[in-house]
């Protein structure tokens, strides 16, 4: 607010401190509305942290309802050397006998031993691979080392990776080593390189020097009750809904139970947070009757209906429970209590475990499902949360607004009421200037 240094000088009255108490007054209702703009933000806030609990009960609500995320089962193997195990949400309780009887393994080959120093003259390396001819790798120097070709392979990228070993007598040998494991990854090559000083092309591997540690590419293979199955790596995807890793020959047996560990986790989080949305609520609708003070969700509708609907999908029975054996929460140990939050029995909850886990399974899906469902509805776009936040921003925008006007309104009545008291304080000048001089004619008459 602009103000004037001179304004009251003229009359002797403090004008500047009476025209700041007047627009300080006028001002009363934009500092009301800034109040209620950092309260109705703050609410907004709010419904952003309530929604970031409703996303995670929503998660949780979904763990349940999924068995693949359940992960109810768990496989063991009796014997982790020869092989690991694991079950999807498919697989069926059980015991499996394996035996592993072969590993996979990529192809692994080498060149003929180069003295020290070999070069080889420019020409072209052909590689097949997995039965399908590679790009042809050309050198054009007519010096290249074995380090140099193993580069130019590497770099081509071709399936095959090579390295340059010496061994204790100084020569150079360099091995392939396919990139892929399994029947049919196989690789051959052709070369029009020639070495120096005579010696052996790349044309060919090395097949009859004794000790190399050739192999061949080639499955893994195993058997699971005496039927045999086989992969390109040492892991079997989806075998009987297992997946097993092969460590080595050997035999092992698998056992495949239900995993009530799991299950109590997920039932654990679930219940965690749906009380941590109850928990939010019920924190910030308090109302304080000796400040006369409300708390952002006080008196709020919209947190009501919400949790309303959140208790009724806890209350009603699925219809895909209507025939089942366990039918609510409660009778897998998830309670209410009188705070409004879930209590879960874990004790109950492995009893029941133990007794069926299938009719768990099936409870806690069901009731997953319409948790996921009603959290969905209001979050969606239109939904009742979404609403909310969409009306508190307007709110909010139309607050604005309003000061906006009320500026314009305070500005205008600051100018009217500073000329007015410019126009006093030269009224009251001018009358004193007046009065001086007629004091002054007087006193001359008098004489």
């Amino acid at each position: 607010m602009a103000t004037s240094s001179s304004l009251g000088i003229g009359t002797g009255i403090d004008l500047n401190t009476m025209l700041t108490s007047i627009i300080t007054a006028e001002r009363a209702p934009i500092t009301a509305l800034n109040t209620k703009i950092s309260a109705t933000n703050n609410t907004i806030s709010l419904y952003g942290t309530l929604k970031s609990k409703l996303d995670a009960l929503q998660t949780a609500a979904d763990t349940l309802q999924y068995p693949s995320r359940l992960s109810a089962l768990s496989a063991t193997s009796s014997d982790t050397t020869v092989l690991n195990a694991s079950a999807a949400y498919t697989a069926s309780v059980g015991s499996y006998g394996l035996e592993v009887t072969q590993l996979a393994s990529a192809q692994k080959d080498f060149t003929a031993a180069y003295v020290s120093g070999t070069t080889f003259g420019p020409g072209d390396l052909n590689f097949t691979v997995g039965g399908v001819a590679a790009t042809t790798i050309s050198l054009t120097s007519s010096s290249s080392s074995l380090q140099e070709v193993s580069d130019a392979i590497n770099n081509a990228k071709v399936g095959v990776t090579t390295t340059v070993i010496t061994d204790s007598t100084g020569k150079q040998r360099m091995v392939l080593t396919g990139d892929k494991s399994g029947a049919g990854n196989d690789f051959s090559l052709t070369s029009t390189l020639t070495a120096s000083g005579s010696q052996a092309s790349l044309a060919s591997f090395d097949t009859t020097t004794v000790g190399l540690n050739r192999t061949v590419a080639q499955d893994a293979t195993l058997k699971i009750d005496g039927i045999e199955v086989n992969s390109s790596t040492n892991t079997f995807s989806n075998v009987a809904g297992l997946t097993l890793t092969a460590v080595k020959l050997g035999t092992s047996n698998v056992t495949v139970q239900n995993d009530s560990t799991k299950i109590t986790s997920a039932v654990q989080s679930f219940v965690d947070s749906y009380n941590a949305v109850v928990s939010l609520i019920k924190a910030n609708s308090n109302y304080d009757t000796t400040t006369k003070t409300a708390q952002a969700f006080s008196g709020d509708s919209t947190v009501r209906s919400l949790l309303n609907t959140l208790g009724s999908a806890r209350t009603t029975i699925p219809t895909e429970l209507s025939a089942a054996t366990l039918q609510t929460l409660s009778s897998l140990g998830v309670s209410i209590q009188t705070s409004g939050q879930l209590k879960l029995d874990a004790t109950a909850l492995n009893s029941a475990i133990s007794t069926s886990a299938t009719d768990v399974v099936k409870t806690l899906g069901a009731y997953g499902k319409s948790f996921s469902t009603e959290v969905t509805s209001l979050l969606a776009g239109g939904g009742t949360v979404s609403t909310r936040v969409s009306s508190l921003n307007s709110l909010v925008n139309r607050f604005k607004d309003n000061q906006a006007a009320l500026e314009i309104r305070v500005s205008l009545v600051e100018k009217r009421y500073r000329a007015q008291f410019t126009a006093l304080d030269k009224l009251v000048s001018s009358m004193q200037t007046t009065s001086s001089y007629l004091t002054q004619q007087i006193a001359m008459l008098q004489k």
